[in-house]
């Protein structure tokens, strides 16, 4: 596990971590966790609380921490940041999202906020990452019954999201055939078959993950500064394979598979 450390100056974060994604340099995750960092609590008063006092204002502010949290949690991981450190990133995602609901819920806002439901390919998959990342770093019961609810706001739990998060699905067929079919081969499959179809899943991870708006952000990086590029990591896998403890061997080559978050958990 690489190994990393802190310091901050004023109000950034200074990286001295040994990063498990080397696409770009240090500098860039420095300068990810500084603007990161800044918006999110400068968002944080309406993101992070329903404000009944002004609606707009947090339908807007809620709406872009939504994808803030989830990329500095992201961002954390690929700068090497010990992994146990992301349950605050998972909580500060699960709340925004609480609030999200909250706002979305207002009928008579005069701006209004759709909710987050399964039927959003997007929505889904940032649900997978949630649960995922909770369920390899091993979050408190509190946390995980908070994932629990909103999930089941959104639609309620698939057999892969149910295995992950360790309750009975609503439902029998995964919620996108494309492409997390073998997501379901690999939560409900003899452990075999599980390994192969999850195998299957991470070899094709960065070309089915195209539908998500951020999946090229790669490509809009030059030198140090943040370009919504905060990693490529297939963390579902890594949350079935804990969720079932099964042989990740054939996985841990490839560079979308977060062995870390698997190895925490089975380091304990």
């Amino acid at each position: 596990m690489p190994s990393s450390a802190t310091r901050r100056s004023g109000t950034s974060t200074l990286n001295i971590m040994t990063p498990r994604d080397d696409r770009v340099n240090a500098a860039y995750w420095d300068d990810a966790f500084r603007v990161l960092e800044r918006d999110i609590e400068k968002f944080r008063p309406f993101s992070h609380t329903f404000r009944s006092d002004d609606v707009r204002a947090g339908i807007m502010r809620t709406t872009a921490n939504l994808e803030n949290v989830l990329f500095l949690l992201g961002a954390r991981y690929s700068a090497g940041a010990p992994v146990l450190e992301l349950v605050a990133d998972v909580e500060s995602a699960v709340t925004v999202w609480e609030t999200w609901n909250r706002y979305a819920a207002v009928s008579d806002a005069g701006f209004p906020l759709d909710p987050l439901e399964f039927d959003n390919k997007s929505t889904y998959y940032n649900a997978l990452w949630l649960s995922s990342v909770a369920r390899c770093i091993g979050v408190a019961p509190e946390l995980t019954d908070r994932l629990i609810g909103i999930v089941a706001a959104a639609g309620g739990a698939d057999p892969v999201l149910g295995t992950l998060l360790g309750i009975n699905p609503v439902r029998d067929a995964v919620w996108h055939k494309r492409p997390f079919q073998n997501l379901a081969a690999a939560a409900t499959a003899p452990p075999d078959r599980a390994v192969s179809a999850l195998n299957r899943y991470v070899q094709a991870w960065q070309r089915n993950i195209s539908f998500i708006w951020w999946a090229r952000a790669l490509q809009a990086v030059q030198g140090d500064r943040f370009e919504a590029y905060f990693g490529h990591w297939a963390w579902e896998a890594a949350g079935l394979v804990v969720a079932r403890a099964l042989d990740d061997s054939v996985l841990r080559s490839s560079p979308h598979y977060p062995v870390d978050l698997v190895d925490v958990q089975r380091d304990r």
